[in-house]
């Protein structure tokens, strides 16, 4: 592991960054009977207001669990909304 640890090392900004610390949430815990829903990919070329509502009414279900709403959110975004 030390190994491929070393050799990532060379990729730029490898050692800038800890994967916990660029998580948006952490401590995430699902309801047991928890699935993400199917989504309708957002591009950032349709109407935003339009896509969170969908977005919202999706993960209604989840609505008291704040950190899987904000954890999922970014499985719902493709191409230039993603990046």
């Amino acid at each position: 592991m030390g190994c491929l640890r070393g050799k990532l090392g060379v990729v730029e900004g490898f050692d800038v960054y800890n994967p916990v610390e660029i998580c948006l949430v952490s401590d995430i815990m699902a309801p047991k009977k928890f699935s993400v829903p199917k989504f309708v990919k957002y591009m950032g070329l349709e109407c935003p207001n339009i896509y969170l509502r969908s977005y919202y009414n999706k993960m209604v279900e989840v609505i008291g669990y704040e950190k899987l709403f904000i954890h999922f959110f970014q499985d719902s975004l493709t191409d230039s909304a993603l990046s």
